[in-house]
């Protein structure tokens, strides 16, 4: 693949994997996230059942997205990128500016699968 094409695939799989979570598709989320995936947030680390607890608490409302970059090492794709949104986490609002976001894809049996998940998100 050349870098454009993966750029677009790893852009692609983040807008979809928010799209779940607004759309509380919780069964196609999960198939997106490998069972060893670790998450990190202000809250601290945890594994992939946790963080799926989280994102069920979570009220996502509409997300804008920027400056994505992406790289590939061997199988694996590493993207950084900014989101907006307005959420709600815990009955808090958390702030609706841009914050970073990075996450970590590995291919496994043909598909893309997060393998790490870092939020950076304060609250307001």
């Amino acid at each position: 693949m050349n870098q454009k094409s993966i750029e677009l695939e790893a852009e692609e799989l983040e807008r979809l994997s928010v799209k779940l979570i607004q759309d509380k598709n919780w069964e196609a989320l999960e198939k997106m996230l490998a069972p060893s995936c670790q998450f990190v947030s202000s809250q601290g680390a945890c594994d992939k059942e946790s963080a799926m607890q989280l994102m069920k608490e979570m009220h996502l409302g509409p997300v804008k997205f920027k400056d994505f970059k992406v790289t590939q090492a061997e199988d694996n794709l590493v993207v950084s990128f900014w989101i907006a949104a307005l959420e709600y986490r815990d009955g808090k609002e958390l702030s609706p500016e841009y914050s970073p976001r990075l996450s970590v894809w590995k291919r496994i049996n043909h598909q893309w699968q997060c393998i790490a998940y870092a939020d950076l998100i304060t609250s307001k």
